[in-house]
């Protein structure tokens, strides 16, 4: 398969530092900004877990799955989120490679649990970032084989 191109198209600059992405994607998180976090993902992108992958290519995919996902957050008393431990594993233009840590917070902004994620993230055509793959590296089930019809976006 010939994956050459004809010519090098331009990269666009980047407007915001990685973050300062992740610190708005869980600003959004925490105040339950659907649309916000909408916004974050490029379409397509990929979630990819130990069970599969699954193509986000539409908007209401991310729709429905963030708010399944705050009214599973906010029925376990987690009201908030923060991005710590912002590891780069790699950044070429209009590319960014990394994982990092988001932790759950209380009402009060207690820790209530750790999320391991990694992350490949595109510069869009404004200079923001957009999530094109998204890895949760703690959903997986050790007890059997893993199967590609039982892939779940889970951030």
């Amino acid at each position: 398969m010939d994956r050459s191109f004809d010519g090098m198209e331009t990269v666009t600059t980047v407007t915001e530092s990685i973050e300062a992405f992740f610190a708005r994607y869980t600003g959004y998180l925490t105040a339950g900004d659907i649309e916000g976090l909408v916004a974050v993902y490029n379409y397509p992108s990929l979630a990819v877990t130990a069970q599969g992958c699954l193509a986000i290519t539409e908007p209401q995919q991310s729709r429905d799955f963030f708010t399944q996902g705050q009214h599973f957050y906010r029925s376990r008393g987690i009201q908030g989120v923060r991005a710590r431990d912002i590891v780069t594993d790699v950044v070429v233009p209009g590319i960014w490679v990394g994982r990092l840590v988001l932790e759950n917070l209380d009402g009060d902004g207690v820790s209530a649990g750790l999320e391991r994620n990694a992350y490949q993230v595109i510069t869009a055509v404004d200079g923001t970032h957009r999530i094109a793959v998204s890895t949760p590296l703690d959903a997986y089930s050790p007890a059997g084989p893993a199967t590609r019809h039982n892939a779940e976006r889970i951030d």
